[in-house]
């Protein structure tokens, strides 16, 4: 065997989850890191687990080759240090790595300690009728031969697996240290039997498998000297009993749809069988009875997913289509749209969109609760009118869809539905409004977030509209930032900076001062412009002192084209 190596791991810090415990991991070691030896092998592992708070810290061991331990859990109550093990058993050459996975709403995975075993040779294997040999002259050996009954099973679950362990010593009297090792769950509790007249015994154990799955047992001997068996391996498969075929439709297509009369809408779906061989048959239908396509799905190899036909249904009022299936027996899904028949954008309506705002809870303006509200306008220039419009959020539909309508033949606007933004959203991103009838996106508003004070006092919005697209000394781009506190009085420093693509961060126009008279959900507006001469792009961001600290939005990106 070789010496040891500790693989030395940073400190993974790791959020709260259902409660106020916190968890980090440190340290985590193979031992032994390298070993050379006969086989079967094997190797321990260990980690430390901080632990600070109250509440349950879960977490498992996950491995190289794609399986994991069992979850465990560490009750909190104040900080503590637990040191967690895990053994694995190898009948043959290995080479990977283990890690610890503290588990909670963002997981997160430690570094890894990392193994080789060499196989020198083979132990020799000692059964019942293959006894050790021995007498009274020589020291005390030991070895362990272990087998699981059924090793294969297939039927109704749960299952029960019975492992069995042939111990036997090499003379008498003796007295045997072991402990069983598992797949998933390592290292067992060390044991202990003697060995008074016979120089064998017999212990067993039982699992009870639940779910269909794959693993093994082994023994390990402690005492007189070190040794382990071969994996006694065994598979369970679980019968689940009928086939279960559940339908469901794709989200792709919009809620709303917009466009010319009659539209054609695709839907596409697919079907989830628990078990295989599997036959489904399925069709679609529309809410007026009419039939559209159906076919047959044939499931082999794994239980899984397959795609039905989709349905190209031609529409202009709103309704649903439902998936059906006919065989087996299977409750239905039915996908609901709306339809707005419109002749494109006659009169040139489009959106803008004027402010982000916060709209959280005062008293936790930094902490989870935070979130902002967005509002736009769609405007035209005459009427009448049909327009559906979406909000988008750094590209992407943020799934609230709406309509403007004017009846009239004046100019008109009308306020868009708002937007709330939370969570990682709250954050940064950008904004704008997409007009359905001809696909026309509305300027976007980039914007971005920051915390200043450990009371939460201070919250800085920092909205960035596109530039437009003129230069020189007159052309300014317009920046607007809100400064909010809540019952706040003093005094805080700002200052806009800009950073050109491959640039540096630089200061723009001199730094300016924001003062609060303590009043509850303060805000103050300021204006952050500055001359565009020139065609580039880059980022912008606001700087915050306060307190002797300075605090930065997240950067908003910007660009600027100027006329050939």
């Amino acid at each position: 065997m070789v010496t040891a190596l500790a693989l030395s791991a940073g400190l993974v810090a790791v959020p709260a989850e259902a409660s106020a415990a916190r968890a980090s991991v440190a340290r985590v070691t193979a031992s032994p890191v390298r070993q050379t030896s006969d086989c079967p092998a094997s190797v321990g592992f260990s980690a430390v687990i901080n632990v600070g708070g109250k509440g349950v810290v879960r977490y498992r061991w996950i491995r190289s080759d794609g399986t994991m331990s069992a979850v465990k859990t560490i009750m909190a109550r104040g900080s503590k240090r637990v040191t967690v093990r895990d053994r694995q058993v190898f009948d043959g050459d290995a080479k990977g790595w283990q890690a610890v996975q503290i588990l909670g709403a963002r997981p997160v995975v430690s570094q890894k300690a990392r193994f080789t075993v060499a196989c020198s040779g083979r132990e020799p294997v000692y059964t019942p009728v293959h006894p050790l040999p021995g007498g009274a002259a020589e020291r005390v050996r030991a070895a362990a031969f272990v087998t699981a009954a059924p090793a294969s099973y297939a039927g109704t679950c749960p299952a029960e697996v019975k492992f069995t362990a042939h111990l036997q010593v090499s003379r008498v009297p003796a007295r045997v240290a072991y402990q069983w090792i598992d797949s998933a769950g390592g290292e067992g509790p060390i044991q202990y039997v003697n060995f008074t007249t016979s120089q064998s015994r017999t212990l067993s154990t039982t699992a009870t498998v639940t779910e269909s799955a794959t693993g093994w047992k082994a023994v390990r001997v402690l005492r007189p000297d070190v040794t382990v068996s071969s994996r006694a391996v065994y598979g369970v498969t679980c019968d689940t009993g009928p086939v279960v075929a559940t339908p469901s439709i794709d989200t792709g297509a919009p809620f709303w749809n917009s466009g010319k009369c009659p539209m054609t809408i695709r839907f596409t779906g697919k079907v989830t069988v628990n078990k295989v061989p599997a036959t489904v048959t399925y069709e679609w239908v529309n809410d007026q009875g009419v039939k559209g396509p159906s076919g047959t799905l044939k499931f082999t190899g794994q239980p899984g997913a397959l795609a039905v036909i989709p349905y190209d249904y031609q529409t202009q009022v709103k309704g649903s289509v439902t998936l059906k299936i006919l065989s087996p027996a299977a409750e239905p899904v039915t996908a609901w749209f709306g339809v707005y028949c419109q002749d494109g954008n006659p009169t040139g309506a489009h959106g803008q969109v004027n402010e982000v705002e916060f709209a959280g809870n005062w008293a936790t303006m930094c902490g989870p609760q935070r979130s902002l509200r967005a509002r736009g306008t769609i405007r035209a220039a005459s009427g009448p009118a049909n327009i559906t419009y979406e909000w988008m959020i750094s590209g992407s539909p943020a799934g609230i869809t709406d309509s403007a309508i004017s009846t009239g033949t004046d100019p008109w606007y009308q306020d868009s539905s708002t937007l709330m933004l939370q969570g990682h959203q709250a954050v940064s991103g950008s904004l704008a409004l997409k007009i359905h009838n001809d696909g026309t996106v509305s300027p976007t508003v980039n914007y971005g977030t920051a915390c200043a004070d450990a009371d939460h006092d201070i919250f800085v919005v920092h909205t960035v509209p596109d530039a437009n697209p003129f230069c020189g000394s007159n052309a300014w781009v317009k920046n607007r930032a809100y400064f909010i506190a809540n019952e706040f009085t003093g005094t805080a420093d700002y200052q806009l900076i800009r950073k050109t693509t491959g640039g540096q961060w630089q200061p723009v126009g001199t730094p300016a001062k924001v003062t609060f008279t303590g009043k509850p959900g303060e805000r103050i507006f300021a204006n952050l412009p500055w001359p565009a001469t020139q065609t580039e792009a880059g980022q912008f961001k606001l700087a915050l002192t306060h307190g002797g600290q300075t605090y930065d939005t997240t950067p908003a990106s910007y660009s600027v084209t100027c006329p050939a």
